[in-house]
């Protein structure tokens, strides 16, 4: 079926609604001279957007101190584009324990990504290559993580963006102070499949699967707010089964459960943006070594707020992000980890896109 609506989608000529949110997608891709030319194409399309897409391309042109640039400049250009984005952000860590003192620490964190995109007319495919680094500072200060003193990932990423359909597949080689080279694997589909104003609706796919460690899967129903500047919003909803370890390599578990993820950002057009989100898993076992681990639920929640300004090529950004892991087990059944864990990230850094 999606095959099908996929395929009909592309026999329709681009509304200039359909050109609008593919501008979006290129500008939250982080390729801006890329979204300059299709908000063009869109202004010169018309629809019930013109009046905000020529108040962005404007923007864009002074920005850019091109104003009295014409518009045929850029579709001229070649359709192949490159460009680099990353960060360098410094966190203080913190992890508590039911039970337990609270540990602290640091760690410095970068990461350095580069990508090569080509735009047809109706799809933007990217190709990128990411190098990222941890080190972490006071770690003998947090045993209960047993973390290493450093470690590294390099990955490589495919991703398309269509008027209807994104899609984004990669893998990562990941190494550390105590662990050899191991592989991590990622795919994100999303298919809209209905839209009203600014706002899509659609179904979703993740899955990851780290060789060392978890497998995640989840299928959600989709909803997304776009615009510009002001208020921005999206929620995913579904369910999702994971595989991991409460207790040792040898004691795997399988949980199955409801899954939820909202979003919420607002953009001011000094280009401050101020971003909250949430992403809640409730757990159930459905397949465990023995019949004990039945009893077994989990609630793993993560919630964070971000406050950015990035006024052009570089920016500046602060935030906070928790990960809260709670499991419930019967009175007489012990594990290995706590029952409520709790871990903070204070983040500051530095961001560019070039």
């Amino acid at each position: 079926m999606i095959v099908l609506l996929l395929l009909s989608s592309l026999a329709v000529a681009e509304s200039q609604e359909d050109l609008y949110f593919r501008a979006l997608k290129a500008e939250e891709a982080g390729d801006l001279s890329l979204a300059l030319r299709t908000f063009e194409e869109a202004l010169a399309t018309p629809g019930p957007y013109t009046a905000e897409i020529q108040e962005i391309v404007d923007e864009y042109r002074d920005a850019l101190g091109e104003s009295e640039r014409d518009s045929s400049d850029y579709k001229e250009t070649s359709p192949w584009e490159f460009h680099t984005y990353g960060n360098l952000v410094y966190m203080g860590l913190n992890y508590w324990r039911k039970g337990a003192s609270t540990e602290s620490g640091g760690e410095l964190s970068s990461s350095v990504n580069v990508s090569l995109d080509y735009n047809s007319k109706n799809w933007i495919h990217s190709f990128g290559l990411s190098f990222s680094g941890d080190w972490f500072i006071d770690k003998d200060d947090m045993p209960s993580l047993d973390t290493s003193a450093w470690e590294t990932s390099v990955g490589l990423g495919y991703s398309l963006i269509g008027k209807s359909l994104t899609l984004d597949v990669g893998a990562n080689m990941n190494a550390s102070e105590d662990d050899d080279w191991h592989p991590d694997f990622f795919a994100w589909l999303e298919k809209y499949l209905a839209r009203y104003d600014n706002q899509k609706m659609g179904v979703a796919f993740w899955g990851y699967e780290n060789t060392d460690g978890p497998l995640s899967l989840a299928l959600y129903a989709s909803w997304h707010r776009y615009v510009k500047y002001g208020l921005k919003s999206s929620v995913y909803v579904g369910g999702r089964f994971e595989a991991d370890s409460i207790r040792s390599p040898e004691y795997w578990l399988k949980w199955g459960g409801p899954s939820l993820k909202p979003s919420i950002s607002y953009k001011f057009k000094t280009e401050i943006s101020i971003d909250a989100r949430l992403n809640m898993f409730y757990g159930f076992v459905v397949d465990g070594p023995d019949s004990d681990y039945e009893k077994v639920q989990k609630f793993s929640g993560s919630w964070s707020c971000n406050v950015s300004w990035v006024p052009n090529y570089f920016g500046l950004f602060i935030g906070l992000e928790q990960f809260y892991k709670h499991y419930s087990v019967p009175a007489d059944y012990e594990i290995g980890y706590s029952q409520n864990s709790l871990f903070t990230e204070y983040k500051a850094g530095v961001k560019w896109n070039l």
